[in-house]
């Protein structure tokens, strides 16, 4: 079994994790600004939502995650499936599963979005996602 390149993974990673914060940024910053800022003021004192350099932070870590756990899937997977793009949006789907579309039915439980701007949420989430493992899966190399 072939080794890992780590160092194309950190690279592949973070560069998937950058693609995918700003790819989020734009669907939230246009699509759904309306939406999300209705949502904001409907919910009043009940949400605390941190400061926003921290909230930005956070995302930002979080797609550094999704970046680095995606490339780190589709080097797994690619002896089996091939390396490629095709490869690459399977992984970027079982990250979106797990991490956009399994998470949006805990958010439905606790009634934290309204189910059309949730859906748009994790609609966003899967176009951002495939973006940011194409980017992340062109720049790894065994």
């Amino acid at each position: 079994m072939a080794e890992l390149n780590l160092m194309r993974l950190m690279l592949g990673g973070l560069a998937a994790g950058l693609t995918t914060f700003v790819l989020t940024g734009a669907v939230n910053a246009t699509l759904l600004a309306a939406p999300l800022k209705d949502w904001a003021g409907d919910t009043g004192k009940a949400m605390h939502p941190p400061a926003q350099p921290l909230a930005l932070g956070l995302w930002a870590l979080m797609s550094l995650v999704i970046g680095v756990a995606g490339v780190w899937l589709y080097a797994a997977i690619s002896p089996r499936f091939g390396a490629g793009y095709r490869t690459a949006l399977l992984a970027g789907l079982a990250v979106w599963i797990l991490n956009k579309f399994a998470v949006s039915f805990d958010m439905t439980a606790l009634g934290l979005f309204p189910k059309w701007l949730l859906a748009g949420l994790v609609v966003g989430g899967l176009v951002a996602i495939e973006g940011g493992l194409l980017v992340g899966a062109w720049l790894y190399r065994d």
